[in-house]
């Protein structure tokens, strides 16, 4: 596991947090996920169903979910919208989606859930606004970054792998779909300061750009002294 978690609920005091802090924008909330076996996808499903319903009624959706390619690390992602921190709050305390937890729990292994806010993030593109993403063809995938650096000259360091790994992504017909700024931890055994949703027309397209010689560069110059952690794999 990329990064393990010791527990798949929030507790009481990462809500405390969230509710302390400014509910002044919309929040992201990043949910990675791995089922438990035997049928946790299906109690997972069940829980999803109720969770759905409480979202919309309160304004939120869900912006992207998609299914990891990359083995056993992680199952998959949802990237859910709420148009302020107060309506996920104010679903914590709604009487179904308690009742819903526990298929929750049952349903899953390992979670990371994380707040994040829209932002300018370490790859030179301005932050495209919080849209539904939208699929245009079977064979693309969209690769989940979360990021970590080295302090401040990390952070610097990485952004000139994004200026590289920007151009190399446009050249590819790809694109940058979300850019978040880290708000607070909810499950997580880490701290994450950026999340990155980048489109590739497909994941051929994908391991061609990660072959290259200028994307081989720019990873051993500056994204792998810059980062301190990550996590990073292809959806679809």
């Amino acid at each position: 596991m990329t990064n393990p978690t010791s527990a798949v609920n929030p507790s009481d005091e990462s809500i405390a947090a969230l509710r302390a802090r400014p509910d002044d924008d919309p929040i992201v909330m990043v949910n990675l996920l791995k089922y438990a076996e035997p049928g946790g996808r299906e109690r997972y499903a069940r829980y999803g169903a109720v969770a759905g319903r409480e979202i919309s009624a309160r304004g939120g959706r869900v912006l992207y979910s998609g299914a990891s390619l990359a083995g056993d690390d992680w199952d998959g992602v949802a990237l859910v919208y709420y148009p302020r921190r107060a309506a996920w709050l104010d679903m914590q305390d709604n009487p179904a989606y308690q009742a819903a937890i526990s298929d929750r729990t049952a349903g899953l292994s390992a979670r990371l859930l994380y707040a994040f806010a829209h932002g300018t993030g370490p790859v030179p593109v301005t932050p495209p606004s919080l849209e539904d993403v939208q699929r245009t063809s079977d064979e693309e995938v969209f690769v989940v970054n979360l990021l970590r650096y080295h302090g401040d000259e990390g952070r610097a360091s990485f952004f000139r792998y994004g200026e590289v790994a920007a151009r190399l992504v446009h050249d590819l017909g790809g694109k940058v779909e979300m850019s978040l700024v880290a708000d607070q931890a909810m499950v997580s055994d880490d701290e994450w300061e950026h999340f990155v949703l980048v489109r590739y027309p497909s994941l051929d397209a994908l391991r061609s750009m990660l072959a290259s010689d200028a994307w081989q560069a720019a990873n051993t110059a500056y994204r792998e002294p810059g980062m301190a952690g990550t996590i990073a794999f292809p959806t679809r």
